[in-house]
């Protein structure tokens, strides 16, 4: 397996997609800068730079569909799988290499925009406002997740042979994930009640009535579960800085990582490559 790791670090680092994904992590912290700091320049906006690094948390997932579609559709495409097999390596151990290597380079993309923002947007903007731990704790929970994402995603990419329906089937499920996240999110935060105007003797009133598609509380614990279970889900709550359930979202993106790999690698073995 070491050596189906070097050869595939070999690959990445030769491969374009890893410095287009490099160079988009970098250009993506350097727009955000630049909008703020405009913002600041503009309407005296207080900017905190710890939000910065949470914000790429809200579309990682879509850009580790996109990255990991591409990168390990070509191992079908120019046969390098099979001749992985044919040398005598393991399906396991070819499974398990890929995943490492989307794992890391997902991390590794994250990270990259981390030390930009913090380079250039503490000088900047000032100082982390928010306890260290808390801002670890809170980047340590959206590193599992991402974990989690390059599972889901490496189990697509490896199942399904061609490298255009793959593609295809993992973007769809990463925005299919976010808007299912939206609106769980919107339910949750839906007022209780909401202005209704009424028009008596040719005078607009306007009074609070109760919300009808305000949740009921096994409601909210319902969309709240959905909310956690689902990976965007836990992003949205970890850049918004408001997960209620902070400390169990690890354990949910442990418990994805462990079906999904699984499930792929069980799938990966049975699977008859043409």
């Amino acid at each position: 397996m070491i050596k189906l790791l070097r050869a595939g670090g070999s690959r990445l680092i030769k491969n374009k997609l890893f410095l287009i994904l490099t160079a988009f992590s970098m250009g993506l912290a350097l727009l955000m800068i630049y909008t703020r700091y405009r913002d600041l320049r503009n309407y005296g906006d207080l900017i905190e730079t710890e939000q910065l690094m949470l914000n790429y948390a809200t579309i990682i997932g879509i850009v580790i569909a996109i990255f990991t579609s591409l990168f390990l559709g070509t191992e079908y495409s120019d046969g390098v799988i099979r001749n992985k097999i044919i040398v005598g390596h393991k399906r396991m151990h070819i499974y398990l290499s890929n995943f490492i290597i989307i794992m890391m380079t997902s991390l590794f993309s994250y990270v990259i925009l981390i030390a930009v923002v913090s380079c250039i947007g503490i000088p900047l903007f000032g100082a982390i406002t928010i306890p260290i731990s808390k801002l670890l704790t809170s980047l340590g929970c959206i590193f599992a997740v991402v974990v989690a994402y390059a599972s889901i995603f490496t189990l697509i990419a490896m199942v399904i042979q061609n490298k255009a329906i793959t593609a295809i089937v993992s973007i769809m499920l990463a925005f299919g994930l976010v808007m299912a996240a939206m609106v769980c999110l919107s339910r949750i935060q839906a007022p209780e009640y909401i202005p209704s105007a009424t028009i008596v003797n040719g005078e607009t009133i306007i009074k609070e009535v109760k919300n009808p598609k305000y949740p009921s509380e096994s409601e909210k614990e319902m969309y709240q579960i959905l909310l956690d279970l689902n990976p965007a889900g836990q992003m949205f709550q970890l850049a918004g800085r408001a997960a209620p359930n902070q400390k169990a979202l690890p354990i949910y993106s442990f418990g994805l990582f462990i079906v999904f790999t699984a499930a792929g690698i069980v799938l990966f073995q049975k699977k008859d490559l043409k």
